[in-house]
Order: C-alpha cells, then structure tokens, then sequence
C-alpha cells in the first residue's frame, strides 16, 4: 500500500535489479521500488535472463514491476504473471531512451504513438481487473515529449486511459539527461493531473530529501522519484551521511547480495556501482583500479580487508 506523499526510488535500466533494490531498502526505506524495465515479450516466452529479473526481497516496503514493450497482448500476459509474482504495482515505461528500444517503437517513442499507448495502458488496467484479487495499481512513467515539449497534450492523452499514477521526467527524448529538468513542465502536468483522481510523481535532478520534500510541496504533487542521486548512496532516504567505513561495508552486502541472487551473473557488472560507492573516499583511484579487476566475491574480500 502507497502512503502518500511518495519520495521512491526511480526504475533505472541497468541499476535497480533486486540486489540495489535491497540494499537501498535496508539502507533508507523508500516509499516504493521500481525494477528495472522487464521486457514483456521475453517475460512471457519464459526466457531464463527476463524471469530473473522478476526476483525480489521480502518487503513491507511496495515494489512496482516496470513494463517494456508495444504490442498489446504481450502486456496483458506479462501484466498476469507480474501479478502472480505478488509485485505491489505495475508501471509501464514510456520514458526509455535507449536508442536501439526506441527504434523498434518502444519507451520513450511511444510518445509519438498516442493512441498505442492509451491501448497499452487499457490493457494493463483489464489485465489488473480480470486478475482480480486485489487492487493494484497501474501506473506510466515518461518525459515531456519526444524531441519538443508537449506536456500538456502528452498528458491529456494519457489520461484519458486513466492510469492510476502518472511520473514525468522533466527531460524530452532528445534531451537525455543533458541540462537541466524542467520543473515548470512538470508543474503544467501537476496542474492538469490534479483535476482527476490520478496520482501524479514528478522526477528529475533532486539532490536531497529536504529538495524532495521541497518540490512535493512548492509543486502540489503526490510524490518524487529519486534515480541518479542514490547511485552509490542507498541511504539517501534516510538523509544519513556514510562514513568510509560504511561506504565499504555495503560495497561487501552488495557483492554477497549479487552472489545470492545471482550465483552464475557476471561479476563485471558490478563494476559501475563499485565507481559510485568509493569515488569520495580519500583513497579512490587506487581502490577503484583494484576493484574493476575483481572477478569474484573473494577478489573484493581481500581488497576491502587490506
């Protein structure tokens, strides 16, 4: 169940698999959780790699399965087996940029396919009501447009599929991440969502709980969504400070959690996090060089040991 308002972790491709997402909540205990997008047409042909991706901690804390894709039947059926899954909510990416998914006509291009993405967020919601066994909610999470602004009728648009939650990224497609998120886009989103019963998260460039908090109430919105300030800094929602001890003592639990849940995943992977969690610590370059050579949970032991 969602307690608003809502300061949550954002879904991040790449990032919050079901090891940060645990660290991040034993570290600060987020409002909710978002996977990573979980593409539905793997989901539902069963492949070995997307069914991992549906793995999670126990929790009082909600967890929102993201969804990728275009073609409405494979959303309907993934939708069924992320609520089988006992996943807390399901949100549909709309906002993605990679360029390799947005060439094939998902996230963020389905912006330019308004009337595909109302059918998606229909389906969902049906998915939801023919499952039937509790109330879930669907939500979308997106940017002001593709390569311009058009936040007022991106939104208009969607919600007349009445999802229950809206997130907007206050960047367009184009943008990325370069500049800055644009606040008085979101707040022309705000404005509108605020008529209706849905719900409505901004996101983009929030550096602090006091910021978040900030724009919850200065915007009138029902939530934030936290991404790039919480890499290499689980304990964001909790405001705490890490010293170096703690920052190495949670680089361990993250490479034992990846062992566990992953016992035959590429330890490489790691690496990017391994950047995050030492780059203010006195003795970074050094740690860091000998840490993107590990190759397995010891190789870190005795680095972190000496």
């Amino acid at each position: 169940m969602l307690i608003y308002p809502i300061i949550g972790l954002a879904p991040i491709d790449g990032v919050t698999d079901a090891v940060f997402r645990q660290i991040v909540d034993e570290c600060s205990h987020p409002g909710v959780l978002y996977t990573e997008f979980i593409p539905v047409n793997g989901l539902v042909l069963g492949k070995p790699a997307i069914t991992k991706m549906l793995l999670r901690h126990q929790t009082k804390t909600p967890i929102f399965a993201q969804l990728l894709g275009n073609e409405t039947d494979n959303f309907y059926n993934a939708a069924m087996i992320v609520l089988n899954a006992g996943f807390d909510g399901i949100d549909i990416n709309m906002g993605c940029l990679d360029n390799n998914i947005v060439k094939r006509g998902m996230g963020a291009a389905l912006i330019l396919q308004p009337k595909l993405a109302q059918a998606i967020i229909k389906t969902v919601k049906k998915a939801v009501s023919d499952w039937g066994k509790r109330s879930v909610p669907v939500s979308v999470k997106t940017r002001t447009g593709y390569d311009k602004p058009i936040t007022t009728e991106w939104i208009r648009r969607l919600l007349a599929a009445g999802p229950d939650i809206i997130t907007l990224h206050g960047r367009t497609y184009v943008q990325k991440y370069a500049g800055k998120a644009d606040w008085e886009e979101i707040a022309k989103a705000a404005a509108i969502v605020r008529r209706t019963k849905t719900k409505f998260f901004g996101n983009g460039d929030i550096k602090s709980m006091e910021e978040a908090k900030k724009k919850i109430t200065d915007y009138q919105i029902d939530g934030v969504l936290i991404g790039r300030s919480v890499f290499g800094n689980p304990w964001f929602f909790s405001g705490h400070s890490p010293t170096p001890k703690e920052k190495i003592k949670i680089l361990y639990r993250h490479c034992q959690l990846f062992n566990h849940y992953f016992p035959a995943g590429d330890f490489r992977s790691l690496r990017k996090h391994f950047v995050w969690y030492v780059k203010s610590l006195s003795h970074a370059a050094d740690l860091k060089n000998r840490l993107m050579k590990t190759e397995n949970l010891e190789d870190v032991r005795k680095i972190l040991k000496n």
